[in-house]
């Protein structure tokens, strides 16, 4: 028979391993997606070493939790948190859908109003936002984004010892529980296509405004990662539709994405010029992976997940080369 502290110790590697397969799974079909359409090029090696590099990190990172787990058998706040998450994501959706502010509109101002009203509850919340951000083409009712969120909510209690620190975690809990859900109820995935170059260069653009901008809201002036994605995705979503009428909404899923990824702390990302970086990888990733998990809440922090990841994983690398290069 397992102890109590063995049986968290076995929830938080289960939790650990359904973050990291929810990312390489998205990061392999987004270097697929670019090897068919352009065969081997720098596109597809650049997706290719992302996904090497988040995968390399994600090993760093399993080799620090099992050296410094400790049992923990306080849980008292466990119901609270599902809660939590549960009301984020029915909230997000009946904004997003039944109020027709859509899903980066909706997950911002849940999002702001969880820091402004609810800071010490802030991050299950914005973790159901993501689930909320789910499309009804793919996840139909208020009953489906609730099994949706429950799904959500056990991985993240399951998971909240390990990859903290790096943006996008919340995301890949929330498409975890919607990828579930859609599995359980026979609802296929959307079917899109890779957006054109017209927009490409402005998904850039305005990726790495996005990190930068929650970044810096975040780390150098304080204010906590919920509120400074959420003022960032807000913005974005209000401003941009109206500033590039063709191809608005898809550069607000741009700027919310990147904006989760600039939640990452200091020790993960620990100045502008890696943001800038992350923001590049971001946009890569968002193009070609547009057409996979179509409709899902949380691909949006799952891509910046994978980001933040590879990354931080190129840190490593230069510190290594830079230590025996000397």
């Amino acid at each position: 028979m397992h102890t109590w502290g063995e049986k968290i110790l076995i929830a938080n590697f289960i939790g650990a391993l359904l973050l990291a397969g929810a990312t390489f799974v998205l990061l392999l079909s987004s270097v697929f997606e670019s090897a068919s359409s352009h065969g081997l090029h720098f596109i597809s090696f650049t997706l290719a070493s992302t996904l090497l590099l988040a995968t390399l990190e994600k090993w760093k990172e399993f080799e620090a939790f099992l050296r410094n787990v400790q049992n923990n058998s306080a849980q008292l706040k466990n119901l609270l948190i599902v809660l939590c998450i549960v009301a984020g994501a029915l909230v997000t959706f009946t904004l997003s859908v039944n109020f027709a502010l859509g899903p980066v509109v909706a997950a911002g101002l849940v999002g702001v109003c969880a820091a402004a009203f609810f800071r010490r509850h802030d991050v299950p919340i914005y973790c159901g936002a993501f689930v909320g951000m789910v499309s009804e083409n793919l996840l139909p009712s208020h009953w489906h984004v609730l099994l949706a969120s429950s799904i959500s909510a056990a991985v993240f209690l399951i998971s909240k010892s390990v990859f903290n620190g790096f943006g996008g975690k919340l995301g890949t809990i929330a498409l975890i529980g919607c990828t579930a859900a859609a599995l359980l109820t026979d609802r296929p995935f959307i079917v899109r296509s890779v957006p054109g170059w017209d927009a490409g260069v402005y998904l850039f653009l305005y990726s790495v405004l996005g990190v930068l901008l929650t970044y810096v809201l975040s780390v150098r002036f304080n204010h906590s990662p919920v509120m400074s994605s959420g003022i960032v995705g807000l913005a974005g979503g209000l401003l941009l539709p109206i500033l590039h009428p063709d191809f608005g909404s898809s550069l607000a899923s741009m700027v919310i994405c990147a904006s989760f990824a600039g939640m990452s702390s200091k020790e993960r990302v620990p100045n502008e010029l890696y943001a800038v970086l992350i923001g590049l990888i971001c946009a890569l990733v968002f193009i070609y992976s547009a057409p996979h998990f179509g409709g899902a809440g949380g691909k949006l922090g799952t891509i910046a997940f994978g980001s933040v990841m590879a990354i931080s994983a190129l840190r490593r690398v230069f510190g290594f080369v830079k230590e025996h290069a000397r």
